[in-house]
């Protein structure tokens, strides 16, 4: 970390003044902290696009930056990557645990609105990424406050109960999954006879409700060990539900082309 910290620095000593703050980890005036990470090769003053990834259950934000499996892909894709930190390790979003700790959705949109203050973003291309109950975060913002991300690609997690009956606005959503995961199940399951997470398929039918999509997929397409299902919908929105049979994972080639599939929505 020490190095990243020497880097940035040396970005903003050669950026105008207010295009870049170096910060490990950043702390929100209203309280709450974020890490942030630019790309090796970014000249200081062009416009990032961002990539906003939510750790898991435990984690914090320091886990992201160092992880080869979300940091690899935001380094090659040329996004600056922001990490925030959950409060105790966890997420607010409908139906967890920890909904009533904080004001996950209000954290997340001030976050978002201290990076750009601080640096020069390409607001054409915002993503929000997730894993697991970050993921379920990710669900949770795109269900309820969409109107700041281009698209969001969220992995091994999704709606907890009681799911909403109804999303905010349409999305471009592509949501990875394995179909042998024991932690979050495609079907759900209960957490300690307190709370349940939903089943993903049905999550699903609430996105393809939002953006106006036909039951059945428009077509299928099968590469990285990955079989997705792929709606274009009357929106002029994009779903993807991309399957593979392994267990509760992410690599970065699947977020990879996540990203790259980002752009392509960001393009149209």
């Amino acid at each position: 970390m020490r190095a990243v910290f020497v880097l940035l620095l040396l970005l903003v000593v050669a950026a105008p003044a207010g295009a870049a703050e170096p910060c490990d980890p950043c702390h929100l005036p209203g309280g709450g902290t974020y890490r942030v990470h630019a790309p090796a090769g970014w000249d200081g003053h062009a416009r990032l696009p961002v990539l906003m990834f939510l750790h898991g259950y435990r984690g914090e934000g320091a886990d992201i930056v160092a992880s080869p499996d979300v940091a690899g892909p935001a380094e090659k894709m040329g996004f600056l990557l922001v990490a925030p930190d959950g409060l105790n390790g966890g997420w607010s979003h409908q139906g967890s645990p920890a909904q009533s700790a904080r004001d996950d959705r209000t954290f997340l949109r001030s976050v978002l609105g201290d990076v750009r203050r601080h640096w020069p973003v390409n607001d054409r291309l915002v993503v929000l990424g997730g894993f697991s109950d970050g993921a379920s975060m990710v669900w949770d913002m795109a269900c309820f406050a969409p109107l700041s991300f281009a698209a969001f690609l969220p992995f091994s997690g999704g709606f907890w109960e009681r799911m909403p009956t109804a999303c905010t606005a349409p999305v471009n959503l592509r949501h990875v999954h394995g179909t042998a995961d024991p932690t979050v199940p495609l079907a759900g399951r209960a957490i300690r006879d307190r709370w349940r997470q939903a089943d993903i398929l049905r999550g699903f039918e609430i996105w393809r409700e939002t953006d106006h999509c036909t039951a059945a997929p428009e077509r299928r397409t099968r590469s990285s060990g990955l079989e997705c299902e792929i709606w274009s919908c009357r929106t002029r929105r994009t779903l993807e539900l991309c399957l593979h049979p392994g267990g509760h994972e992410m690599t970065a080639g699947w977020l990879e082309g996540g990203l790259r599939w980002a752009r392509g929505m960001a393009a149209h």
